[in-house]
């Protein structure tokens, strides 16, 4: 069970209690922020998932002084989470691991040129690993790439050396397209989306477009009744964004929320809405050829969301609407870790009507156990880079200053990098890296083996490049 602190509309302020057969008190503690106005608190409980019954007491409210010390307060009474795999020595984990060394990695080649232009022959180089070819990615915020400030340049530099792959969270989405936004307002938005393609292009980092349509009535829609309105806007908004970006993101999420969660507002349950989905993936196929996704919620979790995915994608398929990859959120709360062979088996299951899968809004929320969160995310990337179907593995941000869920970050607002950072940086950064000293043969060429993508050239008496081999 979670209680939802004041205020109820900020998905940050959870904190969870778990339910015992026994009656209990369970305290807990929340420090009400300034940007709460009087009458507006509550606290919610939230009881969902399961059928269940439970029995509640009494709830009661204390308030004390501000310059309360709150660390002295008791705590709620709480088990210890985990997940089945979880142990150093799981079966499963060794198999993955033996699959990512002989199927993620590749014979490659290349021919070094000198500062003239002619091979060099018979001569040492040295190749780094500078960017995967497989995408390792993260939400990011348009502005930041055009921005001045240090935080903005340290988010940069962390984006530029760890990152293979980056969505805009909010920028490309319906909601920032608005007609009723004024000129100065789309000339800003077209001028720091301008600015962040051409940084992550100059660095040959590509872009995965998010999202076209979201089926789960949008925050801009909701207070529009006619649904003439909903589907000329939500078309017209549709053929402005993909003539802006054209072909700077490599994939696009076409629908996004086609199942959503219990209760959810849905536009096809609209009278005149039911097939606008499928008039957004014709306008768009019309338009550009690039390959379309479909992206959901809670598919690695047994039930409506993901077998109605899986329908929802046959279904396309089956009216040649073709869905060239599944985008899985893959949103995680502690409350319910699926084991890691749970998740290529689902992956191999969606495998069958999509081609493609991409993990694409990866976070973990636990309730201060950050051994939990670290392990847990090791454990996913290595599942997903040993399945053959995955081409990316993104999660929904990484800096807690700019995170839809601070609690989920992998750097605090500091910088100071969380442990679950740290296993980004062991993992992407240093265990899946490539780095060898060769020689050139006659002709200026070197073979090894290694993980594909973009890597330093460093030729003895030349400057350093960027170059991508074959394989």
């Amino acid at each position: 069970m979670q209680l939802r602190k004041a205020p109820y509309t900020s998905f940050g302020d959870n904190a969870r209690v778990d339910i015992h057969r026994e009656w209990m008190e369970q305290p807990v503690t929340f420090v009400s922020s300034d940007a709460v106005q009087a009458g507006t608190a509550a606290i919610v409980l939230l009881c969902g998932h399961k059928e269940q019954s439970i029995e509640v007491e009494s709830i009661r409210v204390l308030k004390y002084p501000a310059n309360t010390d709150v660390s002295r307060f008791p705590r709620a009474k709480m088990t210890k989470r985990s997940y089945p795999g979880r142990e150093p020595e799981a079966p499963w984990r060794k198999a993955a691991l033996e699959r990512i060394e002989q199927h993620r990695k590749a014979d490659l080649s290349m021919i070094v040129t000198g500062d003239d232009g002619k091979p060099a022959a018979n001569t040492e180089v040295k190749l780094t690993l500078h960017r995967h070819a497989f995408e390792f990615g993260t939400a990011v915020v348009a502005k930041r790439f055009s921005g001045e400030s240090e935080n903005d340049k340290r988010y940069r530099e962390i984006i530029d050396r760890l990152f293979s792959i980056v969505v805009f969270e909010n920028d490309l989405k319906d909601g920032n397209w608005s007609p009723d936004f004024d000129e100065k307002r789309k000339a800003q938005r077209n001028a720091e989306l301008d600015q962040a393609f051409a940084w992550l292009a100059e660095r040959h980092i590509p872009v995965r477009g998010h999202y076209l349509m979201q089926v789960a009535t949008p925050f801009n829609l909701h207070d529009i009744k006619d649904s003439t309105v909903i589907r000329e806007r939500t078309l017209a908004s549709v053929k402005e964004r993909l003539e802006f970006v054209k072909d700077r993101v490599i994939e696009w999420d076409v629908i996004n929320h086609p199942i959503a969660w219990n209760g959810a507002d849905m536009l096809n349950k609209r009278p005149g809405l039911e097939q606008l989905d499928r008039d957004v993936f014709k306008l768009a196929r019309s338009l550009i050829k690039l390959p379309f996704c479909v992206n959901e919620d809670q598919v690695f979790r047994p039930g409506p969301q993901c077998d109605d995915t899986f329908t929802y994608i046959e279904a396309l398929n089956k009216e040649g609407l073709t869905v060239y990859g599944l985008g899985n959120q893959a949103h995680f709360d502690e409350s319910y870790l699926p084991s890691p062979e749970h998740l290529l088996a689902v992956t191999d299951r969606f495998a069958e009507v999509v081609p493609h899968q991409c993990i694409t809004e990866y976070d973990i929320v636990t309730t201060e156990d950050e051994e939990l969160a670290a392990d847990y995310t090791r454990d996913v990337l290595i599942a997903v880079f040993s399945h053959p179907a995955y081409t990316s593995f993104l999660i929904w941000g990484f800096w807690k200053g700019s995170h839809w869920k601070p609690a989920a970050a992998s750097w605090n607002k500091d910088w100071s990098i969380r442990k679950r950072g740290e296993v980004l940086e062991e993992w992407i950064g240093r265990k899946w890296h490539t780095d060898v000293t060769l020689k050139t043969n006659a002709q200026g060429r070197v073979k090894w083996r290694g993980f594909p993508g973009w890597y330093e050239v460093q030729a003895t008496g030349h400057k350093p490049v960027i170059a991508k081999p074959t394989w």
